[in-house]
């Protein structure tokens, strides 16, 4: 099985600990921010707990835009993931701004399924002021 997160796909044989540490080293380029990164495989799929904080709290049926870059990788490494950022962060510094969690998710599952090669069952964000989660089903 291949696990995607933050833009880069790592194979399962890799130790657990050493995608933990590549993904919060890669975070910690994008973001100047120290996140911790809990990462559990499963039969079929995997989780991919991060441990951070935030001043502002998640929306129903909506994605923190912050969060939905640090699920996908979006803008680092050039990467462009499937869904799609509407305009320039830049000029929204004062504003707090979300995606629909629907559409981030179809976009993900699309993004997840052309890099890794393999049929995406289900995926599920669930955000907190504290915690951010991307669960992963294949088929």
């Amino acid at each position: 099985m291949k696990i995607w997160f933050f833009g880069k796909v790592y194979d399962d044989s890799m130790p657990t600990a050493d995608i933990e540490k590549d993904i919060e080293a890669r975070l910690k380029e994008y973001t100047n921010t120290g996140i911790g990164v809990c990462l559990k495989v499963t039969d079929d799929g995997y989780e991919v707990m991060l441990h951070r904080t935030l001043n502002v709290e998640p929306k129903d049926g909506c994605i923190l835009e912050a969060d939905a870059f640090l699920i996908s990788g979006e803008g680092y490494s050039r990467n462009m993931p499937e869904y799609r950022n509407i305009g320039d962060p830049g000029l929204w510094r004062l504003f707090t701004h979300y995606f629909d969690m629907t559409e981030f998710e179809k976009g993900c599952m699309r993004d997840i399924e052309q890099q890794t090669r393999q049929k995406v069952e289900s995926i599920k964000v669930k955000e907190w002021v504290n915690m951010l989660i991307l669960n992963m089903t294949f088929d």
